[in-house]
């Protein structure tokens, strides 16, 4: 009989992260615009994200036990590692948009999450699984709704995010409160349905063969029916046409037809879909944060993660670059923006050549520093910052 393998660290959830943070790349560097060929990038806008938030709830769940949930103080110490974790990845957000690059940051909201997480811990992964269900379907249509009474929205619309100087007055912290749960880029109402899927992930026994399979292809057929339900929505059952008819004022007053309209807005479904109509909800775009594209997106992540759990199986040492930018996600994330701030801040940086640079310039620098150190610089000042809090 063959022996388990150590319950060490997973080099296939490693090589996940990796995968996440060269998506991340390719859709902050890939060319554009995104046409012909280059249309290949648009498969990262919004999975690449996905993937991030579903491992940061695998992360969670590895931290409080895995398949043997921790109970008592050890559950309580991994609570105040999140408490504390969770204001330091808020604050280095903030610093972050301060650069100016014009991105999007998720740290901020993944601040919100870890907090979300905490009363979480206890859950077995059945119920961490019903709970992910019930937020990538039911809190976007509740979403839906509160925000066309507090906060509409068409399609043409300024993303609100939050500003580090929102943190300096009552009236800032509420907005900036709003922002983070509902109206933001990546709100917590929808983020959480890729923490929840992630925690309940890390609830199964990852070790596990067949648990990598039926990640895989469970998660295969997941993304596929999302995607399918989004196609016969949308086309079939007239959701294009009922959004396109929600556009017919403003597209006839900028010229344009109501296709042609949306096409030009599309990319602005981002975090939230327009309070207009209904049929928003069919779509499927990444980052719009509907049923059909966070079940979809949380469909991709399974299958990524069980494929690269089976390929760590087999290629673990073939894997190295992509295993060792995954140990350094954080620091790969933020160093990506501080050297667009540095290096491009005044042009664009879309293009083949600079992804092409900018990729393996990360993964060489991952392989040099984890010759020599075992976490990376933000990972470490994390880890550290969390154990001395607790200690105390």
């Amino acid at each position: 009989m063959a022996l388990a393998p150590p319950r060490g660290r997973l080099t296939g959830i490693d090589v996940a992260r990796g995968v996440a943070v060269l998506g991340m790349y390719a859709t902050h560097f890939g060319p554009v615009p995104r046409e012909g060929v280059a249309a290949f990038f648009d498969l990262f806008s919004g999975r690449s994200t996905a993937l991030f938030a579903v491992l940061a709830g695998v992360s969670i769940a590895l931290m409080a036990g895995g398949d043997r949930p921790k109970t008592g103080s050890d559950r309580r110490t991994v609570a105040a590692r999140l408490a504390v974790r969770a204001p330091l990845l808020l604050l280095l957000g903030l610093l972050l948009l301060e650069l100016g690059t014009g991105y999007e940051m998720i740290l901020t909201y993944y601040g919100v999450c870890f907090l979300f997480a905490i009363p979480l811990l206890r859950l077995p992964g059945r119920q961490l699984a019903v709970l992910a269900v019930l937020a990538a379907t039911v809190l976007p249509v509740l979403s839906h709704v509160l925000r066309a009474m507090v906060a509409p929205r068409d399609l043409l619309f300024n993303l609100p995010d939050v500003r580090l100087e929102m943190f300096t007055s009552l009236g800032g912290i509420s907005e900036a409160t709003g922002i983070l749960l509902l109206t933001g880029t990546y709100p917590a109402a929808g983020l959480m349905a890729f923490v929840l899927a992630g925690m309940a992930i890390g609830r199964l026994d990852l070790r596990a063969h067949q648990v990598r399979r039926v990640l895989l292809f469970g998660g295969a057929g997941l993304a596929a029916a999302a995607y399918l339900v989004s196609w016969l929505g949308s086309e079939l059952l007239g959701g294009s046409q009922a959004v396109y008819r929600s556009l017919e004022a403003p597209a006839a007053a900028a010229g344009l037809r109501p296709e042609e309209y949306f096409a030009a807005g599309e990319w602005m479904l981002f975090g939230t879909t327009p309070t207009t109509s209904p049929a928003y909800l069919l779509v499927s775009r990444g980052h719009s944060f509907t049923p059909v594209d966070l079940l979809g997106c949380i469909g991709v992540a399974l299958a990524v993660i069980g494929g690269c759990l089976l390929l760590a199986e087999r290629l673990g040492g073939w894997l190295r670059p992509l295993r060792d930018v995954g140990s350094l996600a954080l620091t790969a994330y933020a160093g990506h923006f501080l050297v667009i701030w540095l290096l491009w801040r005044d042009q664009s940086v879309f293009s083949l050549r600079s992804l092409a640079g900018f990729t393996g310039g990360a993964l060489l620098f991952a392989v040099l520093w984890r010759t020599w150190f075992r976490r990376g610089p933000l990972e470490w000042l994390l880890h550290r910052a969390s154990a001395c809090a607790v200690a105390r």
